[in-house]
Formats: structure tokens, C-alpha cells, sequence
């Protein structure tokens, strides 16, 4: 019944709802965090009915480490936060310089539709941990 308040939300919307609610509880994970090594651990997000259920992901499993790669092809909405390293090249007069940067990255799949966005983690030593904002691939 259309506005029924236990109707699971259908379309890519599901999956932009879900990427919301990830990304939510990643930003909520880094506020809450007292120490600077503090490591996002993985978790994944499903609907259940008007609800979303979020579950640990065990540390080094595949479905932790990528997502994308590791799970099952399913019909119904999925999201996944977890912790990822990314090689920025930095271009300057003397050469090509590689950094490692910490990201923590949001995904979320419905069908053919998938919406990733990432933020970078920011280390202060002495100051704790932050989290950048959230953006999409260009």
C-alpha cells in the first residue's frame, strides 16, 4: 500500500537512502572516537521492512576489504562502510611523488545501480582522528 509506513522504499532510492544512513553512521563513528588510532571497522547495511540493519563485517574477510568484488549479485538494496587505502600521485617539478591516504568509503547497490562516495581520514597526532566530507567519484 503506497504510503504505508512498513513499505520498504523501492527504486535507486533505496540505495541512496541506504548510502545516507552508511554514511551517517561513518561520520557518527569518527565524532564519537577518543583516540587517534581509532580504525573504522566494516559494516553492512540492509532494509529490513521500515528498519536498516546494520552488521559487522569480520576484519580481513573480502567482503570487508572490497565489497564490490566479494558479494553476492542481489536484487535487493545493500550498502557497506569500510576503511580503504588509495595512492594519490602527486605530479611536481622533480617527479612524481606517491602518498597513502586513509579513506573511509561508502558504497551502496541496487541492481545496475551503484553510488560510492568517500572522505578522507584525517590524522593529527595529539589531536584525534577526522573525517573530511563525503564526495563522489567525478
Amino acid at each position: 500500500m503506497a504510503g504505508s509506513r512498513d513499505a520498504t522504499p523501492r527504486t535507486a532510492a533505496a540505495a541512496a537512502y541506504l548510502l545516507q544512513v552508511a554514511k551517517d553512521w561513518t561520520s557518527s563513528c569518527f565524532a564519537a572516537a577518543e583516540r587517534s588510532e581509532f580504525a573504522l571497522a566494516a559494516h553492512r547495511f540492509e532494509l529490513s521492512g521500515a528498519t536498516v540493519r546494520r552488521h559487522a563485517l569480520p576484519a580481513g574477510s573480502a567482503e570487508a576489504s572490497s565489497p564490490l568484488e566479494s558479494s553476492q549479485p542481489s536484487q535487493k538494496p545493500v550498502a557497506w562502510s569500510h576503511r580503504v587505502m588509495v595512492t594519490l600521485l602527486i605530479d611536481h617539478e622533480s617527479g612524481t611523488t606517491a602518498i597513502e591516504q586513509e579513506m573511509a568509503e561508502v558504497i551502496a547497490v541496487e541492481g545496475a545501480v551503484i553510488l560510492v562516495q568517500a572522505a578522507a581520514v584525517i590524522r593529527v597526532p595529539g589531536l584525534g582522528v577526522c573525517l573530511g566530507p563525503f564526495r563522489s567519484p567525478r
